[in-house]
């Protein structure tokens, strides 16, 4: 379980002009840009990390029946993290934090990459941070309940990253 912040920025609450140097001051400072996952009410119970390379893998036999395969790299795929947890007192704010995520537009002006930035105090390398050369975007999202009681929602959300490693 993480105390964990996703947000997202605008162009006029990106980190450079607008001095928001950390995610607790977006979260101050433009309250509804954020979703704020805090003990006991809604947990972050965990995060992974996915990341695949572009390898193609191209077949050669040969008239002799060795068998080759041969290997192109072709860089990265895809990089990006699915987080994932449940709401159990206030679903209503949460749920719908999410919903309006998602039908955001994923990029902006400034924010070419993606516009969210995720800080997760106590697994501090899965934070991000965006800006006009990084970004996370959200690529989906899975809500439902746990359970016996429709009161404790879980959900997950995939996160997918544009720019540069």
């Amino acid at each position: 379980m993480a105390n964990a912040i996703l947000y997202y920025r605008t162009p006029t609450t990106r980190l450079v002009d607008t001095g928001y140097t950390t995610p607790a001051l977006v979260l101050s400072n433009a309250p509804t840009q954020c979703l704020e996952f805090t003990f006991p009410d809604n947990i972050l119970e965990g995060i992974t990390e996915n990341y695949r390379n572009n390898i193609k893998k191209i077949s050669a036999p040969n008239q002799e029946g060795i068998r080759k395969i041969n290997i192109q790299e072709n860089g990265l795929e895809s990089y990006g993290f699915t987080i994932y947890g449940v709401f159990k007192k206030d679903i209503t704010t949460g749920i719908n934090r999410i919903k309006s995520f998602r039908k955001l537009k994923q990029v902006d002006s400034y924010h070419t990459y993606g516009i969210f930035g995720l800080s997760i105090s106590n697994a501090s390398g899965f934070s991000f941070e965006c800006d006009n050369t990084k970004g996370l975007l959200i690529d989906g999202t899975k809500i439902g309940y746990e359970g016996m009681k429709v009161t404790r929602y879980d959900f997950s959300i995939d996160i997918g990253f544009g720019g540069t490693l």
